[in-house]
C-alpha cells in the first residue's frame, strides 16, 4: 500500500522532505503520489534545495537515482514506475528515526549562510554508516544520535548521544568540528572515535591529529594518533593507546581494565532489546574487568551473574519487560 503524506499548511518542511525520502526508500511513487510530491516541492521557495540537500547528505546511489527520477519532469508520465535497488541494511530504519525526532530541530534564520540541521539517530542494536556531502564518513553507533550541519563555511556535528567514528575528508578552509555538550573536537583530515557516556567523553585519535577542548573558553589541547582524551567535569586526562589493539564499539565488544558495572551496563544497553537496570544503585560502582560481548547481551549477563555474585530476573515496568541485576542474598 502506498501511504501518501497528506499536505497541510503548517507542515515542517524538513519533516515533510524526510517523509518523502522514506517513501522513496520503500517503493516507487505512483502517479498520484508523484503529482502530490511535485506540487509540494514547487509550492514554496527553498523546498527543492532542501530536498536535494537531504539526498546529497545521505549519499546513497539508490536514493539519488530514485530522487532524480521523481524530479525529472514537471508532470509525471502516465503509469510510469521507478525501480529502486535494495538499500543498505538499516538505512530506511535510521531515516524513520530521523523523521521521529525532526520536529525538535528548527531552521536557522533566513541568512544566506544558514544551514538546516539534519538529525541522524539509530535504535538499540542498530548502527548506520553515513557518507557526508564533503566526502567525510561517519559510523554512527547503536542507540546514538548526531546532528549534521554542513555549509560552504563550516562543517559541524553535534554528538548528542552514544558513539560515532569519524573519517574526515581534508578541507583546510572548513575545519571539521564535533561538539559534545560544552566540549569540542576540531580536525582537518583525520580519523577519530568519540564515545559519550554518563560520566565522561572519550576521544581516541586513530590517524592525524585533533584539537580538544573541554570548555569553549579553554585553550585547546592537541591530540595525536595513538592518544586518547577522557573529558570530564574535572578537565581533560590524556592517555597513550595502541590503536592497533584497541577494542572499541565497532567490534561489538567492550574491554574494561579498571571499569565498573555501571559502565558496562551503559554500553550493554545500547544493544540489549530489554533495558538492563540494577536493583541497588550502589551496584553500579562494583569493579568489573574483562572483555564483554556487547552484541550478545544474554551471554554477557549470564557471565556477570557467575563471576560477580549477581542474579538476573525479569521485571515489569509500565507494562514493559526489563532485566534487573541484584546481589545474591
Amino acid at each position: 500500500m502506498n501511504n501518501t503524506p497528506v499536505l497541510t499548511d503548517n507542515d515542517d518542511d524538513y519533516l515533510r522532505a524526510a517523509e518523502w525520502l522514506e517513501q522513496l526508500s520503500e517503493q516507487p511513487l505512483d502517479e498520484l503520489s508523484r503529482r502530490r510530491f511535485l506540487l509540494w516541492l514547487e509550492a514554496k521557495p527553498g523546498r527543492r534545495a532542501l530536498f536535494e540537500r537531504l539526498v546529497r547528505t545521505w549519499n546513497d546511489p539508490a536514493l539519488t537515482r530514485a530522487a532524480q527520477a521523481a524530479l525529472a519532469q514537471s508532470v509525471p508520465p502516465p503509469a510510469r514506475l521507478f525501480a529502486i535497488n535494495t538499500w543498505r541494511a538499516g538505512f530506511a530504519f535510521a531515516l524513520c528515526l530521523c523523521i521521529a525526532i525532526a520536529a525538535s530541530f528548527k531552521f536557522y534564520s533566513a541568512d544566506m549562510n544558514a544551514v538546516t540541521p539534519i538529525p541522524v539517530a539509530t535504535s538499540v542494536g542498530i548502527r548506520h554508516d553515513l557518507q557526508l556531502e564533503d566526502g567525510s564518513q561517519v559510523e554512527v553507533g547503536p542507540a546514538s544520535q548526531i546532528v549534521v550541519q554542513l555549509s560552504e563555511q563550516r562543517r559541524q556535528i553535534e554528538l548528542e548521544q552514544g558513539a560515532a567514528y569519524f573519517r574526515v575528508a581534508k578541507d583546510k578552509s572548513r575545519p571539521f568540528e564535533v561538539r559534545i555538550n560544552s566540549a569540542s573536537v576540531v580536525a582537518v583530515g583525520t580519523e577519530f572515535n568519540i564515545d559519550k557516556t554518563a560520566t565522561h567523553i572519550e576521544v581516541t585519535v586513530y590517524e592525524g591529529a585533533v584539537e580538544v577542548r573541554d570548555q569553549p573558553a579553554n585553550r585547546p589541547q592537541l591530540l595525536r594518533a595513538g592518544e586518547r582524551a577522557l573529558i570530564s567535569p574535572t578537565g581533560i586526562q590524556r592517555l597513550s593507546v595502541n590503536v592497533q589493539q584497541i577494542v572499541d564499539w565497532r567490534s561489538g565488544w567492550l574491554e574494561l581494565e579498571d571499569g565498573t558495572l555501571g559502565q558496562l551496563l551503559e554500553q550493554l544497553n545500547r544493544y540489549s532489546q530489554k533495558p538492563i537496570h540494577v536493583s541497588d544503585p550502589a551496584l553500579t560502582s562494583m569493579p568489573v574487568a574483562g572483555r564483554f560481548h556487547l552484541k550478545d547481551a544474554p551471554t554477557t549477563l549470564q557471565l556477570l551473574t557467575e563471576l560477580y555474585g549477581l542474579q538476573l530476573k525479569t521485571v515489569m515496568s509500565q507494562g514493559k519487560a526489563e532485566l534487573q541485576l541484584t546481589a545474591r542474598p
